[in-house]
């Protein structure tokens, strides 16, 4: 029985050690709510390192200087739209006479972040969508439908793209990355984009 006891002890022991051991590199994604609500929690800053965080010969420019490869927890952007994003409103009505007919447009000012060595930017770049209210191959495209199909190409074009980019040329940059991504995505649906 002792031995049952120390074998169920020791396995025990050697399983909560292997569940709290971390690597400095790794991110974890907080659940609980606690620790300012849920998000990555940045490992590599302390939790787990490898160093006593003492420095043999002072960092270059000072303590909070930092030169190296980006903290995985704290390099990154925030790619999320919305629907509402693409206030559509129709702008030629449909006739019905045509294959398709009538066009909507949405002016967006979509929001990017891009968080890179705990700094901050935020930045907006403008695109104008216009879409048919009817194409022979998608049918009627209510405004809803429309917001969602613009949603779901520029946050594909929006997550492949470098947010360290100056936003200028991000913005030109996205606007011709969004321009090429509907045909692909959505052929034959006879959209416009436009800066």
């Amino acid at each position: 029985m002792r031995t049952l006891f120390v074998a169920t002890a020791s396995l025990l022991l050697m399983l909560v050690a292997g569940c709290t051991t971390v690597d400095p590199d790794e991110c974890w994604v907080n659940t609980s709510g606690g620790f300012g609500g849920g998000g990555d929690i940045p490992i590599g800053n302390g939790v787990g390192a490898t160093s006593s965080g003492d420095f043999i010969t002072p960092p270059p420019g000072g303590p909070l200087d930092y030169g190296g490869d980006p903290n995985p927890c704290m390099a990154g952007k925030s790619v999320e739209f919305s629907p509402s994003d693409f206030p559509f409103v129709t702008i030629v009505q449909d006739d019905g006479t045509e294959d398709s007919g009538g066009w909507q447009e949405a002016r967006a000012n979509l929001e990017f972040i891009d968080i890179h060595n705990a700094n901050f930017q935020r930045f907006y770049c403008g695109l104008t969508i216009k879409v048919p209210l009817r194409n022979h191959v998608y049918g009627k495209i209510s405004a809803s439908r429309a917001a969602d199909i613009c949603v779901e190409v520029t946050e594909d074009v929006a997550r492949g793209m470098d947010n360290s980019l100056p936003q200028g040329i991000f913005c030109f940059e996205f606007f011709k990355k969004v321009k090429a991504a509907f045909p692909s995505k959505y052929p034959k649906l006879g959209e416009r984009v436009t800066q």
